[in-house]
């Protein structure tokens, strides 16, 4: 099997959707708008391939990692080194395309032909989807929320930072505390797409994610008014109505856009109680509900926001206001 060099970690399907097809040599280019945070800069006619990717982003060096573990002195098992070249290096990135990427995708697609086919008086009468492809789609959420190159950095920061929260409670007294501050913890890239690839083989908090998506109202939003829904490199965003931000928090609102015209939006049940009337319908938005959404993208994206078309007036005026978001290290997390 061919070894894949470019590996999406937003799948192609879902950025196709933002993009405008055309012909070159009886191929076809998805071509999309792109708002670059670190740059602050909008590039048109940018090709769908190029981008939410990165050289060998699943892959794990197993040889190297034996040979890591050697040199530390740590005895191998003969038979496990015999083991080590029958290894799928690509595994992580074999299933995806050819399972979620695909047939667990579907269920977007049946939602984009029923919102075209039934007439726009029913829209707030018929059911969009089934139980089926709502579990579906709630795993597949749930894979598309720890694939990403920003829930990775989240959990090297987590990692990294967390060991000298640990070091300074352990140790605070006996070691001085700017040592301490000087002190830097790094993953190795080794470790760091092993430990990813570990979070993305986690059935166990898969399955948790997705229950806890299925539970929240399912709304789908209907944007007709001027302004497109943008996506980006993280497209899957949360947003906190109280006082707490995990998926499953009272007062939660978690959105994610299909195509430009329409978004999923996940809300819990107890804060949102008046919208259960909502469940599983599409419903129209206004421009600011639109604006709020495409906020989320250009706050929570890693570095590249996307249009169908150009318009990142939002977005070039939300990275003026806020330059920290230019800076992709950021810190994630307050810790100390």
């Amino acid at each position: 099997m061919k070894m894949v060099k470019n590996q999406h970690y937003v799948p192609q399907r879902h950025l196709r959707k933002f993009a405008i097809a055309s012909k070159k040599k009886r191929k076809d280019i998805h071509r999309f708008a792109i708002f670059d945070k670190l740059k602050a800069e909008i590039r048109a006619n940018q090709n769908v391939e190029n981008y939410a990717s990165e050289r060998y982003f699943y892959d794990v060096d197993f040889n190297g990692l034996l040979q890591e573990a050697k040199l530390e002195g740590h005895i191998i098992d003969p038979k496990m080194e015999a083991l080590i070249d029958k290894v799928d290096k690509q595994h992580l990135e074999n299933l995806f395309a050819e399972k979620v990427e695909t047939k667990m995708y579907d269920p977007f697609d049946r939602i984009i032909t029923k919102y075209i086919l039934t007439p726009t008086s029913m829209h707030q009468k018929v059911s969009v989807i089934t139980e089926e492809d709502r579990a579906t789609i709630a795993y597949y959420l749930a894979i598309q929320y720890v694939r990403t190159k920003e829930y990775r950095e989240k959990m090297i920061q987590l990692y990294e930072q967390g060991a000298k929260v640990l070091l300074r409670k352990e140790l605070g007294n006996e070691i001085d505390p700017d040592l301490l501050d000087d002190l830097e913890i790094k993953l190795k890239k080794r470790n760091i797409n092993l430990t990813h690839n570990e979070h993305l083989l986690d059935t166990d908090m898969l399955e948790s994610f997705a229950q806890i998506f299925s539970g929240h109202i399912w709304i789908f939003a209907k944007n007709e008014t001027n302004s497109l829904f943008y996506t980006s490199d993280n497209p899957l965003v949360v947003y906190g109505h109280g006082e707490h931000h995990g998926l499953a928090s009272r007062g939660i609102e978690i959105v994610f856009p299909i195509t430009p015209k329409l978004a999923l939006i996940m809300r819990e049940v107890e804060h949102f109680k008046n919208d259960l009337v909502l469940h599983n319908k599409f419903h129209s938005v206004e421009e600011d509900y639109v604006n709020h959404c495409n906020t989320l993208q250009v706050f929570q994206s890693y570095n590249y926001v996307f249009s169908k078309d150009a318009n990142f007036k939002l977005a070039t005026e939300l990275i003026k206001k806020n330059p920290s978001l230019r800076d992709v290290k950021k810190s994630r997390f307050l810790m100390g």
